[in-house]
């Protein structure tokens, strides 16, 4: 008789594989996490490094999801969470060669220097009332031009847009990007009116709803990465690193993964469910073999590259105050090279030492794909030529940290979420198989805890079903033996 196949794989430790990984863990399912890198956390990876917090990947998280809050609560023992600065509230547009304020307010938005007098009545006329969104499967920029006018997109909408999707508004869709939105848009007349109803409404509902415990923009005392790393500890021996799967076979009681580690050789496990949590392109690798109209469509998903720089200075070189958020750059500006850059440590002050300020800038997107095929001195370079005089820079930086991350963030364009709904039905004909990841629903780690915690869900559904037919199977053998 053969070895009794495990319960369930999941192949891939990002943000989506750990969370679908531990929650079954914490229902009891028997789970075993396969990674290729040295360590798990995919992009959300934190260095600490004389005296700096080095975030490789994203920075900083908005607790909106239950699925997350939950989370946060089951590692409060191994993560503390930092909320950020009030500075975080000012944020920065890049507009003809000098930094402008994002409006935060109605007298601020009626007054901006980002938009021509045109633009600003285009806009608040847009907000009082304006067309509403049809079936169509509108582009943001298509979708915003209908509602504000063509100024608002080119500058506020692209320059969000690029610090979310690092994608550009004529190709991304409403109805992918953002569905909740695009639900509204096709409902509602009035933005002011909406805006006003739900205010009002939020009013009445305060006492019903369960207080929250986080507001605003978090982070971690030990980064983001420490996310990832209570995560692999919480799953201690049943998540594997170094792992390179190189595929899976069906077979008649769930599926064979094949991997090598390192020096261990080629080995195969059987198990009885599988869930890919890597990204398009893996997911596409993996899959062709077994489903070509799943691998297919999966390579079919663009992705944008990006380039994480984390440059220290000394505070005594930096003139300027370097006081908010940071600042994004929209499109009317193609020949500025950044597509954006966040004040670290005014955000969060523990991100660097006494003394010392600490620059996030990223490069890359459609403004340039090719970022990533740059040497760090030609990142440097340009990113010093760009802000040296924008923030009165007077030394080079005393600390360069580098992080390349190629085809790392999927683009929803036209026809993305026929495309999933596709493959999500091709998926669901194969018993055992689940798919989670940041080109499903979203690519914000809310989003993807979300459709982790989902899918872990399913998953522990169909396990405990199996381990409840064979534990009656084997005690009625028993019976029969007895």
């Amino acid at each position: 008789m053969g070895t009794e196949p495990r319960q369930v794989a999941v192949i891939g430790g990002g943000i989506s594989g750990l969370t679908t990984a531990w929650l079954l863990k914490k229902a009891g399912v028997d789970v075993c996490l396969l990674e290729a890198a040295p360590v798990v956390g995919g992009c959300m990876r934190t260095d600490r490094r004389d005296g700096f917090l080095l975030e490789k990947g994203p920075f900083n998280v908005m607790v909106r999801d239950p699925a997350f809050e939950s989370l946060l609560e089951d590692l409060s023992d191994d993560v503390a969470v930092v909320s950020a600065d009030r500075a975080a509230k000012r944020r920065y547009i890049y507009r003809r060669g000098a930094l402008c304020a994002l409006p935060g307010n109605p007298l601020a938005l009626a007054t901006t220097r980002l938009l021509s007098l045109r633009g600003r009545l285009r806009l608040l006329a847009g907000l009082v009332v304006s067309r509403r969104g049809g079936p169509f499967d509108e582009t943001l920029e298509q979708a915003a031009t209908r509602r504000f006018g063509r100024e608002v997109a080119d500058t506020f909408i692209s320059a969000a847009i690029s610090g979310i999707y690092a994608g550009d508004i004529s190709q991304l869709t409403l109805k992918a990007c953002f569905p909740n939105v695009a639900r509204i848009d096709r409902e509602v007349r009035s933005i002011i009116g909406f805006g006003l109803g739900k205010a009002l409404g939020s009013m009445r509902n305060r006492k019903k709803r369960r207080p929250r415990r986080w507001r605003g923009l978090v982070n971690f005392d030990g980064g983001l990465g420490a996310l990832s790393d209570a995560l692999g500890k919480r799953l201690g021996p049943d998540h594997l690193v170094g792992c390179q799967v190189r595929k899976i076979e069906r077979t008649n009681v769930g599926h064979d993964v094949t991997f090598q580690r390192g020096s261990e050789g080629v080995q195969t496990l059987s198990f009885r469910q599988i869930v890919v949590a890597l990204s398009a392109s893996g997911a596409s690798r993996l899959l062709t073999p077994v489903l070509p109209e799943v691998g297919n469509l999966l390579g079919t998903i663009e992705s944008a590259t990006m380039v994480v720089l984390n440059l220290g200075f000394r505070r005594d070189d930096v003139g300027h105050p370097l006081d908010g958020f940071g600042f994004l750059v929209p499109r009317n500006e193609p020949d500025f090279p950044l597509m954006g850059m966040l004040w670290a440590d005014s955000v969060f002050p523990h991100h660097a030492p006494e003394g010392r300020r600490l620059l996030r800038v990223f490069i890359g997107g459609p403004r340039d794909p090719s970022a990533a095929d740059r040497s760090d001195a030609e990142l440097v370079g340009m990113t010093m030529e760009a802000v040296r005089e924008l923030l009165q820079l007077h030394g080079d930086p005393c600390l360069v940290d580098i992080c390349r991350h190629k085809a790392a963030i999927p683009q929803y364009h036209q026809g993305h979420t026929e495309k999933i709904a596709r493959i999500r039905g091709a998926v669901g004909r194969v018993p055992g198989l689940h798919l989670v990841g940041n080109y499903l629903e979203g690519v914000s780690l809310n989003d993807c805890v979300r459709v982790a915690a989902r899918v872990a869900d399913e998953v522990a559904q169909e396990a405990n079903s199996h381990r409840g037919v064979g534990a009656a199977a084997r005690n009625m053998e028993e019976v029969i033996a007895s």
